[in-house]
């Protein structure tokens, strides 16, 4: 189900219909903005057998659509539903994000070893479309070996290959890899876009097996949300997955609230203190991107607050006093530390742990 992003669709579908597509992209955006929904539905749609109405013997796409059909994948045949369940011979998928012993989602890296195996599938004869399509999850978690490798790959591609890099954070990826993608910017969806699209959604529905992050929903009628979902839509921040995921499970609400508290206090509080968030903050990376989304957010209303745009805020101040020592050029740099640490947290080789340090120091 794609949210948004409605003209980056168009782009895509129409670059493929004048058989203009790159041969690889850098999907840029924000954490659940939809970036590698786009890239899977991009996937969905190259493979559909709605695309090859005459059932060639050799798969062809000839984008003629039944009845004025919109152009979007089917969903139901078989390509669709493969790629769907991660098992379709032409469709593959790296990812940085594996599970630990207790199913805790860990930031990895993407090795060469698994950039080689790529390779060798991508240098075969499509099985069922016409295209191997390889979608690199969190591109900044390539190794230096890696990207190498997939440097040769980006610059001596062929000619029935496409390659989707994912990423939270261009700096984070290397500027190489970047010169030889066509670079696409994933923005917030607008709240509106996010309510329509989810209004009907089923928490209890079955979802992707792609990735147990994105939780991509496949029915979406009628449920009780239990008065959620506009709280949910406005504080994901345009970032569908995450409106979603607050559907799903409500407590992830509560834990965002509690989050909040704990950056106010960390404002106030001494270094020792901040230095231990540090050490709690470091220990699961994805966490962490994801509690520093949430400071980002308090900034930003804070931000907001002080200009005079009360209106437009999300996230709610808990200690009413604590914006009396700051400024707003105060708050603009930390957003800038606070990005400037995402993007480091975003490569699996550099030292969390003191880059979240250095953090606390400059907040």
């Amino acid at each position: 189900m794609i949210v948004g992003h409605q003209r980056i669709w168009e782009y895509l579908v129409k670059s493929a219909k004048r058989d203009r597509l790159a041969h690889a992209y850098l999907f840029v955006g924000p954490a659940q903005v939809g970036k590698m929904t786009i890239a899977l539905e991009l996937a969905k749609w190259l493979s559909c057998e709605e695309n090859n109405l005459d059932n060639n013997p050799t798969p062809t796409l000839s984008f003629k659509r039944r009845g004025g059909e919109a152009e979007i994948p089917c969903g139901k045949c078989k390509p669709c539903l493969s790629i769907e369940q991660n098992q379709n011979p032409d469709v593959f998928i790296l990812s940085a994000h594996q599970t630990d012993k207790n199913d805790v989602l860990k930031n990895a890296e993407i090795g060469i070893k698994e950039i080689r195996d790529l390779q060798h599938k991508l240098s075969l004869s499509a099985y069922s479309s016409l295209y191997k399509i390889a979608i690199i999850e969190e591109a900044a978690a390539l190794s230096g070996e890696a990207a190498g490798a997939l440097l040769k790959t980006l610059e001596e591609p062929s000619s029935h290959s496409l390659i989707i890099l994912i990423s939270s954070s261009w700096q984070a990826v290397l500027p190489t890899i970047i010169s030889r993608c066509q670079l696409i910017k994933f923005l917030p969806v607008a709240e509106a876009d996010v309510l329509d699209k989810l209004k009907d959604f089923t928490p209890s529905c079955a979802t992707s097996k792609v990735s147990v992050r994105r939780a991509t929903p496949l029915c979406v009628k009628g449920v009780n949300t239990g008065g959620n979902l506009q709280k949910s839509v406005k504080l994901s921040a345009g970032r569908p997955g995450r409106a979603i995921n607050f559907l799903r499970e409500p407590e992830r609400l509560a834990e965002q609230e509690k989050e909040i508290e704990i950056f106010e206090k960390l404002l106030k509080s001494p270094l020792s203190w901040r230095l231990e968030q540090a050490v709690k903050l470091s220990q699961n990376m994805i966490t962490a991107q994801e509690i520093l989304n949430q400071w980002l957010l308090w900034l930003r209303d804070r931000i907001l607050e002080i200009s005079g745009q009360a209106e437009l805020v999300i996230s709610e101040q808990k200690d009413k006093n604590i914006l009396n020592k700051y400024r707003v050029t105060d708050l603009l740099s930390a957003c800038r530390a606070i990005q400037k640490t995402q993007s480091i947290l975003a490569n699996p080789s550099f030292n969390a742990k003191l880059a979240i340090e250095v953090l606390m120091m400059k907040i």
